[in-house]
Protein backbone atom coordinates (compact mmCIF):
# COMPACT_ATOMS: atom_id res chain seq x y z
CA UNK A 1 0.00 0.00 0.00
CA UNK A 2 1.58 3.27 -0.81
CA UNK A 3 1.76 5.92 1.41
CA UNK A 4 -0.69 9.10 2.05
CA UNK A 5 -0.52 11.96 0.32
CA UNK A 6 1.21 15.12 1.87
CA UNK A 7 -1.37 17.98 2.65
CA UNK A 8 -0.55 21.20 0.96
CA UNK A 9 2.61 19.80 -0.57
CA UNK A 10 1.87 20.99 -3.88
CA UNK A 11 1.74 24.66 -2.63
CA UNK A 12 4.84 25.28 -2.08
CA UNK A 13 6.98 23.09 -4.99
CA UNK A 14 8.00 24.38 -8.41
CA UNK A 15 5.80 22.04 -10.49
CA UNK A 16 8.79 20.74 -11.87
CA UNK A 17 7.09 16.82 -11.37
CA UNK A 18 9.67 14.91 -13.37
CA UNK A 19 12.19 15.74 -10.72
CA UNK A 20 10.04 16.01 -8.05
CA UNK A 21 10.51 12.76 -5.63
CA UNK A 22 6.93 13.20 -4.01
CA UNK A 23 4.66 12.86 -6.83
CA UNK A 24 3.85 9.64 -5.53
CA UNK A 25 2.08 11.82 -2.63
CA UNK A 26 0.92 14.89 -4.37
CA UNK A 27 -2.66 14.81 -4.83
CA UNK A 28 -2.35 17.14 -7.74
CA UNK A 29 0.18 15.18 -9.68
CA UNK A 30 -2.52 12.11 -8.80
CA UNK A 31 -5.27 14.73 -10.66
CA UNK A 32 -2.96 15.61 -13.92
CA UNK A 33 -0.35 12.81 -13.94
CA UNK A 34 -1.94 11.02 -16.64
CA UNK A 35 -3.32 14.09 -18.55
CA UNK A 36 -2.35 14.10 -22.19
CA UNK A 37 -0.19 16.93 -22.59
CA UNK A 38 -2.31 18.78 -25.04
CA UNK A 39 -4.61 18.95 -21.92
CA UNK A 40 -1.67 20.44 -20.23
CA UNK A 41 -0.52 23.40 -22.29
CA UNK A 42 -1.99 26.90 -21.94
CA UNK A 43 -2.01 27.27 -25.60
CA UNK A 44 -3.98 24.10 -26.54
CA UNK A 45 -7.84 24.38 -26.81
CA UNK A 46 -8.19 20.52 -24.78
CA UNK A 47 -6.65 22.75 -21.72
CA UNK A 48 -9.07 25.62 -21.16
CA UNK A 49 -12.20 22.82 -22.23
CA UNK A 50 -10.68 20.56 -19.22
CA UNK A 51 -10.37 23.88 -16.81
CA UNK A 52 -14.37 24.49 -17.99
CA UNK A 53 -14.84 21.24 -17.05
CA UNK A 54 -12.93 21.63 -13.22
CA UNK A 55 -15.16 25.01 -13.30
CA UNK A 56 -18.18 23.54 -13.60
CA UNK A 57 -17.93 20.82 -11.13
CA UNK A 58 -16.78 23.35 -9.08
CA UNK A 59 -19.60 25.23 -9.30
CA UNK A 60 -22.14 21.99 -8.92
CA UNK A 61 -20.43 20.97 -5.55
CA UNK A 62 -20.84 24.46 -4.29
CA UNK A 63 -24.48 24.89 -5.05
CA UNK A 64 -24.63 21.24 -3.62
CA UNK A 65 -23.18 22.32 -0.12
CA UNK A 66 -25.32 25.53 -0.44
CA UNK A 67 -28.35 23.96 -0.51
CA UNK A 68 -27.39 21.03 2.53
CA UNK A 69 -26.12 23.99 4.55
CA UNK A 70 -29.26 25.93 3.69
CA UNK A 71 -27.05 29.33 2.20
CA UNK A 72 -28.23 31.64 0.10
CA UNK A 73 -25.83 32.60 -3.08
CA UNK A 74 -27.57 35.62 -4.08
CA UNK A 75 -27.50 36.79 -0.91
CA UNK A 76 -23.43 36.00 -0.79
CA UNK A 77 -23.47 37.77 -4.21
CA UNK A 78 -22.89 41.25 -2.56
CA UNK A 79 -20.14 39.75 -0.32
CA UNK A 80 -18.30 37.84 -3.57
CA UNK A 81 -18.12 41.40 -5.11
CA UNK A 82 -16.58 43.44 -2.35
CA UNK A 83 -14.14 40.50 -2.67
CA UNK A 84 -13.07 40.53 -6.01
CA UNK A 85 -13.12 44.26 -5.33
CA UNK A 86 -10.39 44.36 -2.39
CA UNK A 87 -8.62 41.17 -4.24
CA UNK A 88 -8.05 43.32 -7.74
CA UNK A 89 -6.74 46.43 -5.29
CA UNK A 90 -4.15 43.83 -3.61
CA UNK A 91 -3.48 42.51 -7.11
CA UNK A 92 -2.88 46.27 -8.43
CA UNK A 93 -0.45 47.12 -5.41
CA UNK A 94 1.46 44.09 -5.75
CA UNK A 95 2.04 44.97 -9.17
CA UNK A 96 4.22 47.37 -8.40
CA UNK A 97 6.10 46.72 -5.96
CA UNK A 98 9.72 46.49 -6.50
CA UNK A 99 10.02 43.17 -6.12
CA UNK A 100 7.18 42.38 -8.78
CA UNK A 101 9.21 44.96 -10.93
CA UNK A 102 12.34 43.32 -10.66
CA UNK A 103 10.70 39.67 -11.07
CA UNK A 104 9.06 40.70 -14.43
CA UNK A 105 12.04 42.26 -15.33
CA UNK A 106 14.39 39.64 -14.83
CA UNK A 107 11.35 37.09 -16.51
CA UNK A 108 11.36 39.65 -20.00
CA UNK A 109 15.52 39.48 -20.12
CA UNK A 110 15.55 35.73 -19.38
CA UNK A 111 13.09 35.34 -22.22
CA UNK A 112 15.05 37.26 -24.98
CA UNK A 113 18.30 35.23 -23.75
CA UNK A 114 16.85 32.09 -24.43
CA UNK A 115 15.26 33.81 -27.75
CA UNK A 116 18.55 34.10 -29.16
CA UNK A 117 20.87 32.57 -26.65
CA UNK A 118 24.05 34.48 -27.71
CA UNK A 119 27.25 33.08 -28.06
CA UNK A 120 25.46 29.47 -27.44
CA UNK A 121 26.08 28.18 -30.95
CA UNK A 122 28.67 29.15 -31.68
CA UNK A 123 30.26 27.57 -28.39
CA UNK A 124 28.45 23.95 -29.46
CA UNK A 125 30.62 24.10 -33.04
CA UNK A 126 33.63 24.84 -31.33
CA UNK A 127 32.77 22.30 -28.87
CA UNK A 128 32.35 19.57 -31.76
CA UNK A 129 35.39 20.63 -33.83
CA UNK A 130 37.54 20.01 -30.58
CA UNK A 131 35.90 17.05 -30.15
CA UNK A 132 37.09 15.74 -33.81
CA UNK A 133 40.31 17.01 -33.28
CA UNK A 134 41.49 15.34 -30.23
CA UNK A 135 41.28 18.39 -28.08
CA UNK A 136 38.46 17.89 -25.68
CA UNK A 137 37.74 14.48 -24.60
CA UNK A 138 34.70 12.14 -25.04
CA UNK A 139 34.34 12.57 -21.27
CA UNK A 140 34.68 16.78 -21.00
CA UNK A 141 32.49 17.36 -24.14
CA UNK A 142 30.03 15.37 -22.35
CA UNK A 143 30.30 17.14 -19.00
CA UNK A 144 29.91 20.33 -20.63
CA UNK A 145 27.08 19.44 -23.23
CA UNK A 146 25.14 18.03 -19.75
CA UNK A 147 25.94 21.32 -18.07
CA UNK A 148 24.58 23.14 -21.05
CA UNK A 149 20.94 21.11 -21.28
CA UNK A 150 20.47 21.36 -17.49
CA UNK A 151 21.09 24.92 -17.30
CA UNK A 152 18.95 25.46 -20.19
CA UNK A 153 16.23 23.66 -18.70
CA UNK A 154 16.66 25.37 -15.05
CA UNK A 155 16.75 28.76 -16.51
CA UNK A 156 13.36 28.57 -19.18
CA UNK A 157 11.75 26.36 -15.97
CA UNK A 158 12.22 29.44 -13.57
CA UNK A 159 11.75 31.98 -15.98
CA UNK A 160 8.96 32.77 -15.34
CA UNK A 161 7.87 30.80 -12.08
CA UNK A 162 9.86 33.23 -9.99
CA UNK A 163 7.60 36.09 -10.90
CA UNK A 164 4.23 34.26 -10.22
CA UNK A 165 5.39 33.04 -6.88
CA UNK A 166 6.46 36.52 -5.40
CA UNK A 167 3.54 38.18 -6.94
CA UNK A 168 1.21 35.43 -4.45
CA UNK A 169 3.90 35.74 -1.59
CA UNK A 170 3.07 39.82 -2.19
CA UNK A 171 -0.51 39.31 -2.24
CA UNK A 172 -0.51 37.28 0.30
CA UNK A 173 0.94 39.34 2.76
CA UNK A 174 -0.99 42.64 1.68
CA UNK A 175 -4.41 40.22 2.67
CA UNK A 176 -2.81 39.22 6.06
CA UNK A 177 -5.33 39.80 8.59
CA UNK A 178 -2.70 38.03 11.25
CA UNK A 179 -4.50 35.07 12.23
CA UNK A 180 -1.63 32.21 11.24
CA UNK A 181 0.85 34.30 13.00
CA UNK A 182 -1.25 34.82 16.31
CA UNK A 183 -2.12 31.20 16.35
CA UNK A 184 0.92 29.79 15.65
CA UNK A 185 0.93 28.79 12.48
CA UNK A 186 3.17 29.31 9.43
CA UNK A 187 2.34 32.02 6.76
CA UNK A 188 1.14 30.66 3.63
CA UNK A 189 3.25 33.93 1.80
CA UNK A 190 6.75 33.16 3.23
CA UNK A 191 6.13 29.30 1.73
CA UNK A 192 5.71 31.38 -1.60
CA UNK A 193 8.39 33.27 -0.66
CA UNK A 194 10.82 30.44 0.07
CA UNK A 195 10.12 28.41 -2.75
CA UNK A 196 10.21 31.95 -5.44
CA UNK A 197 14.00 31.95 -3.35
CA UNK A 198 14.66 28.63 -4.16
CA UNK A 199 13.98 29.08 -7.76
CA UNK A 200 16.19 32.03 -7.70
CA UNK A 201 19.21 30.12 -6.15
CA UNK A 202 19.28 27.42 -9.07
CA UNK A 203 18.36 29.84 -11.40
CA UNK A 204 21.94 31.55 -10.60
CA UNK A 205 23.57 28.37 -10.39
CA UNK A 206 22.19 27.74 -13.82
CA UNK A 207 23.49 30.96 -15.28
CA UNK A 208 26.50 31.02 -13.51
CA UNK A 209 27.54 27.40 -14.92
CA UNK A 210 26.59 29.05 -18.48
CA UNK A 211 29.33 32.14 -17.90
CA UNK A 212 31.62 29.60 -17.09
CA UNK A 213 31.31 27.91 -20.92
CA UNK A 214 30.90 31.10 -22.64
CA UNK A 215 33.01 33.80 -20.27
CA UNK A 216 33.34 36.19 -23.46
CA UNK A 217 29.88 37.01 -22.55
CA UNK A 218 30.68 38.46 -19.16
CA UNK A 219 28.77 41.83 -19.69
CA UNK A 220 24.96 39.60 -20.54
CA UNK A 221 25.98 37.42 -17.65
CA UNK A 222 26.64 39.71 -15.44
CA UNK A 223 23.51 41.87 -15.76
CA UNK A 224 21.65 38.85 -15.54
CA UNK A 225 23.11 37.82 -12.38
CA UNK A 226 23.23 41.11 -10.24
CA UNK A 227 19.34 41.43 -11.31
CA UNK A 228 18.87 38.30 -9.40
CA UNK A 229 20.87 38.79 -6.47
CA UNK A 230 19.20 42.26 -5.85
CA UNK A 231 15.61 40.59 -6.33
CA UNK A 232 17.24 37.97 -3.79
CA UNK A 233 18.15 40.40 -1.26
CA UNK A 234 14.44 42.02 -1.52
CA UNK A 235 12.65 39.20 -1.22
CA UNK A 236 14.84 38.44 1.79
CA UNK A 237 14.18 42.06 3.45
CA UNK A 238 10.74 41.77 2.46
CA UNK A 239 10.08 38.23 3.94
CA UNK A 240 12.49 37.79 6.87
CA UNK A 241 10.32 34.37 7.72
CA UNK A 242 10.74 32.74 3.98
CA UNK A 243 13.71 30.66 4.42
CA UNK A 244 12.41 29.19 7.85
CA UNK A 245 9.11 28.05 6.24
CA UNK A 246 9.13 24.36 6.31
CA UNK A 247 7.52 23.27 3.56
CA UNK A 248 5.53 19.85 3.69
CA UNK A 249 7.23 17.23 2.54
CA UNK A 250 10.43 18.82 1.48
CA UNK A 251 11.60 19.82 4.62
CA UNK A 252 10.34 17.59 6.87
CA UNK A 253 12.49 14.37 8.15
Amino acid sequence: MGKENIAGIHNYCDRWCERCFFTSRCAVYAEEGDLPTEQLNMKNKAFWERLGDNFSKAKNLLEQAAQHYGVDLDAAQDEIEESQKKKKQIRDESRHHPISQLSLQYSELARQWLKTQPGMLDRLNTLKTELTLGVQSHEGAKEETVIIKDGLAVIQWYSTFIHVKLMRALMGKLDDDGWEDENGFQRDFDGSAKIALIAIERSMQAWMGLFEILSDKEDDFLKILSLLEKLKTLTKEEFPKAEAFVRPGFDEN
